[in-house]
């Protein structure tokens, strides 16, 4: 939860319950948390509303998305590969180190991540409210943990162009463009 490490592995248990690891088998260091929680700090793990009692899930870091079953519940197995970031399968135009400002009160999970944009040369990471941000709001981080603490940023981050905007939307699981109007 504290960015230390990306959330690769999801298990649900026999009787319902919900848990979420990142690399490693280390289970020690656990909290309880709510699952909505969970969700809005990692939206992509919406994706396994489905995912059955009993079952694992392990992010997939070149194909950026959930392997479901397969034996795999270590996140660190060859199929699927998802100890970290694949670095093999990371975008050459996104420098790993490139900062991103992102909004604090989103990165601390008080408020879910809705908005990306790109304007004046930075990528900013931003959640619902005001238009503009304050210096004081922001922190600067590098894109490669932007993209450890929400995963399904990734293709967003790629695609996003000088004065453009995505959002995201929780109920389609997808990033919407839109332009930025000059105020």
């Amino acid at each position: 939860m504290a960015l230390k490490a990306p959330l690769v592995r999801v298990d649900r248990d026999e009787d319902g319950t919900w848990s979420f690891f990142g690399p490693g088998s280390d289970e020690t260091s656990t909290r309880s948390t709510t699952l909505g929680g969970v969700v809005d700090a990692w939206p992509h793990v919406a994706g396994l509303t489905d995912l059955n009692n009993g079952s694992s899930a392990v992010w997939h870091w070149a194909q950026h998305g959930w392997a479901v079953g397969g034996g795999c519940t270590c996140g660190q197995c060859s199929d699927p590969v998802a100890a970290d970031l694949d670095r093999q399968s990371w975008p050459d135009a996104l420098p790993p180190n490139r900062p991103v400002l992102v909004e604090r009160r989103v990165l601390s999970g008080e408020v879910r991540l809705s908005d990306l944009r790109q304007e004046d040369g930075n990528l900013l990471v931003l959640g619902p409210g005001e238009q503009q941000r304050t210096a004081e709001e922001m922190v600067a981080i590098a894109i490669v943990d932007v993209v450890r603490r929400w995963p399904h940023s990734m293709h967003a981050l790629r695609a996003l162009q000088e004065g453009r905007g995505m959002e995201w939307n929780p109920e389609a699981l997808n990033w919407q463009e839109y332009e930025l109007v000059p105020a």
